[in-house]
């Protein structure tokens, strides 16, 4: 049994769609890892802001204990 030959115009052919998938495939691969980045950044910017802000409300009730103990000059009691 014989193989078929293939031309060289089929040969080039294929190699050249060959190539052009591999671009192709790279290019997808690329814009998912930086779509990807965007939406980690995004969400770190989120997170970030919701912890400085539970950070503020956490600490905003011991300045106004703080603040009230110096006025009335006792010291603020631990809850019991």
């Amino acid at each position: 049994m014989m193989k078929p030959v293939k031309s060289a115009a089929t040969i080039a052919a294929l190699k050249a769609e060959r190539e052009r998938d591999k671009a192709q495939a790279l290019q997808d691969y690329e814009d998912e890892r930086r779509a990807r980045q965007v939406n980690m950044a995004r969400l770190r910017t989120l997170r970030l802001a919701k912890e400085r802000a539970d950070a503020k409300e956490a600490a905003a009730p011991c300045r106004a204990k703080k603040k009230a103990a110096a006025q009335t000059g006792s010291a603020p009691r631990a809850p019991s």
